[in-house]
């Protein structure tokens, strides 16, 4: 038995797709914030349930949604599902992550971001420091995770929900060592290539690695700089490294994409954007502004 969560305001194909994979004894809450949003008048089918969660107040829209669902799961739910909107799945997507559970415990997709425009400047980057990184960590990600709610203190996590912003950073550290992220469910995630898109999604993913651990966020930030020393520094000597060990990585992912060939230049602009990220006091996501000012410090903006 497995109740499924995804927050989203229309009713997409993820939506219609999960609901096809349901099991007899799954439910799939699919939860939205305003009574207005189109999904919210939706004709749920079978095993189908719409969630209004209401306006966020002090976390971001998505916790909300997240923490109003998991307050309504049936106690004899055993397992619970997170997952987004954007996320491509296949058939067997949600059985695939039930068995993942079974057999983990507690078990996560992993996402690789995708994408054209200016977002092929970052992807490379990115490979290694979201990618490869969450799978050598053992590290959830939202769009995909999967555990049984005996494994954490639900009441605490929901609480927790309501007062920050990155929902799968907070569930790692509930989770913590019981969780497994295996490279055979990788999710090749398309993210839109415009300029503030772009932006946006950057520095919301520079926040939820800074702002909850800002002490140890200067690890990454020194290593950056380091990195970006080492590209001026000996400019062919860095170029052919990192062209080669970004090659490695698309194919250790197994990953077709050609913007590998640009690990150079993104080696050189991922640094400085992410000093911008951790300076501005801002970010927007999903039509709302958020200020994050510490894990359990947030004020939406508009």
């Amino acid at each position: 038995m497995a109740s499924v969560i995804l927050p989203t305001t229309t009713w997409t194909d993820s939506c219609e797709s999960l609901a096809a994979q349901l099991g007899p004894e799954d439910e799939l809450l699919v939860v939205c914030d305003r009574s207005t949003d189109p999904v919210a008048s939706h004709d749920a089918p079978a095993g189908v349930r719409i969630l209004v969660a209401g306006e966020p107040v002090r976390c971001s829209a998505k916790a909300n949604a997240l923490a109003y669902a998991l307050e309504r799961i049936g106690r004899e739910q055993e397992r619970i599902v997170l997952t987004d909107d954007d996320v491509p799945r296949d058939d067997e997507w949600l059985e695939r992550m039930k068995s993942l559970g079974e057999e983990h415990g507690a078990a996560s997709a992993l996402p690789a971001f995708v994408g054209d425009g200016f977002w092929r400047l970052v992807e490379p980057f990115l490979l290694f420091v979201v990618t490869l990184a969450m799978w050598v960590a053992n590290a959830p990600w939202g769009g995909g995770v999967t555990f049984r709610r005996d494994q954490l203190d639900i009441d605490a996590y929901i609480s927790d929900l309501r007062r920050t912003v990155s929902d799968d950073d907070l569930l790692w550290e509930y989770l913590g060592d019981e969780l497994t992220t295996p490279r055979s469910e990788l999710t090749l995630v398309p993210v839109e290539g415009d300029a503030r898109a772009v932006h946006d999604r950057f520095v919301r993913f520079v926040k939820i690695v800074t702002v909850p651990n800002p002490v140890e966020s200067v690890v990454p930030l020194v290593s950056l700089a380091l990195v970006t020393l080492g590209c001026l520094l000996a400019p062919f000597v860095a170029a052919s490294a990192l062209t080669a060990a970004s090659y490695l990585t698309y194919r250790f992912f197994g990953i077709d994409r050609s913007t590998w060939l640009l690990a150079y230049p993104s080696a050189l602009f991922v640094p400085l954007a992410f000093c911008y990220a951790v300076v501005v006091p801002t970010f927007r996501w999903n039509g709302r502004r958020y200020r994050w000012r510490s894990t359990f410090d947030v004020t939406v903006v508009d």
